[in-house]
Protein backbone atom coordinates (compact mmCIF):
# COMPACT_ATOMS: atom_id res chain seq x y z
CA UNK A 1 0.00 0.00 0.00
CA UNK A 2 1.20 3.45 -0.65
CA UNK A 3 -0.08 6.63 0.86
CA UNK A 4 -1.02 10.02 -0.75
CA UNK A 5 -1.77 13.45 1.10
CA UNK A 6 -4.04 16.22 0.12
CA UNK A 7 -3.77 19.75 1.34
CA UNK A 8 -6.68 21.85 0.98
CA UNK A 9 -6.73 25.21 1.29
CA UNK A 10 -10.26 27.73 1.34
CA UNK A 11 -11.05 30.87 2.83
CA UNK A 12 -13.32 30.95 6.04
CA UNK A 13 -16.22 32.89 4.94
CA UNK A 14 -16.67 30.13 2.32
CA UNK A 15 -17.15 27.05 4.25
CA UNK A 16 -21.30 27.06 4.43
CA UNK A 17 -20.99 26.47 0.68
CA UNK A 18 -17.90 24.45 1.02
CA UNK A 19 -19.89 21.95 3.24
CA UNK A 20 -23.01 22.91 1.53
CA UNK A 21 -21.56 21.18 -1.99
CA UNK A 22 -19.72 18.72 0.13
CA UNK A 23 -22.69 17.04 1.94
CA UNK A 24 -24.47 17.11 -1.42
CA UNK A 25 -22.45 14.22 -2.85
CA UNK A 26 -22.32 15.89 -5.73
CA UNK A 27 -18.61 15.07 -6.39
CA UNK A 28 -17.20 12.72 -8.01
CA UNK A 29 -16.74 9.47 -5.73
CA UNK A 30 -13.11 8.23 -4.84
CA UNK A 31 -12.28 4.97 -6.79
CA UNK A 32 -12.98 2.08 -4.71
CA UNK A 33 -9.67 1.20 -3.67
CA UNK A 34 -8.80 4.87 -2.41
CA UNK A 35 -8.80 4.34 1.57
CA UNK A 36 -9.19 8.01 3.84
CA UNK A 37 -7.30 6.96 6.63
CA UNK A 38 -7.11 10.19 8.02
CA UNK A 39 -7.91 13.92 7.96
CA UNK A 40 -7.42 16.92 9.50
CA UNK A 41 -7.99 20.48 9.99
CA UNK A 42 -5.52 22.96 10.87
CA UNK A 43 -5.83 26.78 12.51
CA UNK A 44 -4.82 29.74 10.07
CA UNK A 45 -5.85 32.73 8.09
CA UNK A 46 -7.93 30.18 5.56
CA UNK A 47 -9.77 26.88 6.63
CA UNK A 48 -6.35 23.94 5.72
CA UNK A 49 -7.30 20.47 5.54
CA UNK A 50 -5.12 17.34 5.40
CA UNK A 51 -6.11 13.70 3.99
CA UNK A 52 -4.23 10.95 3.74
CA UNK A 53 -5.26 8.61 1.43
CA UNK A 54 -4.24 4.67 1.44
CA UNK A 55 -4.39 2.53 -1.73
CA UNK A 56 -2.38 0.21 -3.79
CA UNK A 57 0.87 0.20 -5.08
CA UNK A 58 -0.05 -0.45 -8.57
CA UNK A 59 -3.00 1.78 -8.50
CA UNK A 60 -1.05 4.68 -7.79
CA UNK A 61 -1.22 6.62 -11.31
CA UNK A 62 -5.47 5.84 -11.64
CA UNK A 63 -6.13 6.38 -7.55
CA UNK A 64 -3.96 10.10 -7.93
CA UNK A 65 -6.43 10.47 -11.25
CA UNK A 66 -9.73 9.75 -8.82
CA UNK A 67 -8.76 11.78 -6.40
CA UNK A 68 -8.15 15.06 -8.36
CA UNK A 69 -11.28 14.40 -10.52
CA UNK A 70 -13.07 14.74 -6.77
CA UNK A 71 -10.99 17.43 -5.24
CA UNK A 72 -11.58 19.54 -8.85
CA UNK A 73 -15.16 19.21 -7.92
CA UNK A 74 -14.81 22.37 -5.54
CA UNK A 75 -12.31 24.61 -7.77
CA UNK A 76 -15.45 26.96 -8.48
CA UNK A 77 -15.04 28.03 -4.99
CA UNK A 78 -13.19 31.56 -4.10
CA UNK A 79 -9.40 31.12 -3.62
CA UNK A 80 -10.17 26.95 -3.42
CA UNK A 81 -6.52 25.56 -3.83
CA UNK A 82 -5.35 21.77 -3.06
CA UNK A 83 -2.28 19.93 -3.84
CA UNK A 84 -2.11 16.14 -3.92
CA UNK A 85 1.72 14.24 -2.73
CA UNK A 86 2.57 11.20 -2.71
CA UNK A 87 3.97 9.83 0.19
CA UNK A 88 7.03 7.71 1.33
CA UNK A 89 8.06 6.37 4.93
CA UNK A 90 11.42 7.39 6.44
CA UNK A 91 12.57 3.80 5.82
CA UNK A 92 11.79 3.85 2.20
CA UNK A 93 13.20 6.86 1.71
CA UNK A 94 17.03 6.16 3.12
CA UNK A 95 16.37 2.53 1.08
CA UNK A 96 15.65 4.42 -1.82
CA UNK A 97 18.55 7.19 -1.14
CA UNK A 98 21.20 4.43 -0.86
CA UNK A 99 20.21 2.61 -4.49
Amino acid sequence: MVHVMVKVKYPYHKTEEFLKFYLSGKAPKYPDYVKRVHQWLGPGYNVKIYNIYELPEDKLYEGMKGIAKRFSAYAAFEDYKFKIEPLVEGSEAIELYKK
